[in-house]
């Protein structure tokens, strides 16, 4: 799996990067530096193409999404981050998903379905994939989200079922609401930069 790893200060905090459809290792760095520029980073490229373009798993079309290769591609993944958590000497707790879109939705399927030590997230425009198998399970972790009102991919109904996903598995959930479509804007980027800098280093 490719990836991009660059080591920070100890002040810093520890950023995973999960792009979204079309986008690679490289395209969340700067919009990480900004969240945090002593941030260790950990930036991934999803191992899915769809028409030429990098994904996290399969769909089979607009938000009509391939169930078993988002099982296996979330284990994929969650492999490939324990393992190079393991050789940089970090521990797994101390990672911060930073995710949109594909990268956002397939980060909080992992931190639901999956019993890892990952809690805690800055979500860009994630939805949810009409999974949740796991409810008995307790997270207990703290998320940021942001939704717009006027998504073309995301729809209002999609972005509530996360939100009520989430905190049904006891993830506390801060959502930013915005008007302003599917893109990042720097308006979220920068409330998402504030909550970033309530949590501690662990």
């Amino acid at each position: 799996m490719h990836y991009i790893f660059e080591h920070g200060t100890k002040e810093g905090k520890n950023l995973l990067l999960l792009h979204g459809t079309g986008g690679d290792e490289h395209s969340l760095i700067e919009i990480a530096r900004f969240l945090d520029a002593n941030a260790t980073i950990l930036s991934l490229r999803g191992t899915i193409q769809e028409d030429g373009m990098n994904r996290y798993f399969k769909r089979n079309g607009l938000n009509q999404f391939d169930l078993e290769s988002l099982e296996k591609e979330t284990d994929h993944l969650l492999a490939e981050i324990t393992a190079i958590s393991e050789t940089k000497g970090i521990p797994l707790e101390s990672w911060i998903i930073v995710g949109y879109s594909n990268g956002a939705n397939i980060g909080a399927h992992m931190m639901m379905e999956r019993e890892a030590s990952i809690k805690r997230a800055i979500l860009f425009h994630p939805m949810s994939l009409g999974v949740d198998t796991n409810l008995a399970q307790v997270n207990e972790g703290t998320i940021w989200l942001s939704t717009s009102e006027n998504d073309p991919i995301v729809s209002k109904e999609a972005s509530d079922q996360l939100i009520f996903q989430l905190e049904k598995h006891t993830f506390d959930v801060t959502v930013q609401k915005k008007n302003s479509g599917h893109q990042v804007t720097m308006e979220e980027v920068e409330h998402a930069k504030k909550w970033l800098s309530t949590l501690d280093n662990k």
